[in-house]
């Protein structure tokens, strides 16, 4: 279509501007139009494998220290052990002479069972107890002279059947003699309480009371001394 001078300037433009070739068709690729629809958005397809885990990193500083807990119940306690030492105790009876070497004697087991308590420490029923379990033990005897003995009285105590130890002496003629030893005594070891007077010792009960003639304690209290 071409300019004359039988058209009109405004008819030449709308006619020009109108004619189909001008007219550019909306498309998807480009900026919509005016007046067309958008384009849906396509779909997510499925996600991708998961890649490889990369290195750690570097630890970092401790964190703060936090509040102390409350304490918990307390536990059960514990059980207690019960520890059990050889001992005897034994009473002397009745009026009795002591021949120079000879032991004193203590009731018997059959006659007088209340006279006598013990456990570890063997007794032979006359005068000789024996040591069952080596350690230390205490030894005390009391005995109680008569009226009118022979003055410079002396007891010991024999360790098996040999050897005088913790001898006591009464220089009167009445009165008490107290012997008394601490020592490791080893199994098997033998004690007597034995008259080392030079002369016979006689010895009495009070008249109230028949077994307080004398009275004779062992007991072991550790299993070794000091070094």
């Amino acid at each position: 279509m071409s300019f004359n001078e039988n058209n009109s300037w405004l008819e030449y433009r709308e006619r020009y501007m109108t004619r189909p070739s001008r007219t550019k068709p909306c498309s998807s690729e480009a900026t919509p139009c005016l007046g067309a629809s958008p384009k849906p958005p396509c779909e997510q397809g499925p996600p991708g494998e998961r890649g490889p885990q990369g290195e750690p990193g570097e630890q970092g500083p401790p964190g703060e220290q936090g509040p102390q807990g409350e304490p918990g119940p307390p536990g059960p306690a514990a059980p207690s052990t019960l520890i059990s030492q050889p001992f005897m105790n034994a009473n002397i009876m009745g009026i009795q002479e002591i021949q120079h070497g000879e032991a004193v004697k203590f009731p018997s087991l059959t006659d007088a069972p209340q006279e006598y308590y013990g456990e570890g420490i063997e007794y032979d029923g006359t005068d000789a107890f024996t040591i069952t379990i080596s350690g230390l033990y205490s030894v005390t005897c009391v005995l109680s002279l008569a009226e009118n003995n022979s003055d410079d009285n002396c007891f010991y105590i024999e360790l098996n059947r040999t050897s005088p130890v913790a001898g006591t002496a009464n220089m009167g003629t009445d009165g008490q003699i107290v012997l008394t030893r601490v020592g490791r005594f080893s199994e098997g070891a033998t004690l007597r309480i034995v008259n080392g007077s030079g002369h016979m010792v006689k010895l009495s009960n009070a008249a109230q009371n028949g077994s307080s003639t004398g009275h004779l304690s062992v007991f072991r209290f550790a299993d070794i001394g000091t070094r």
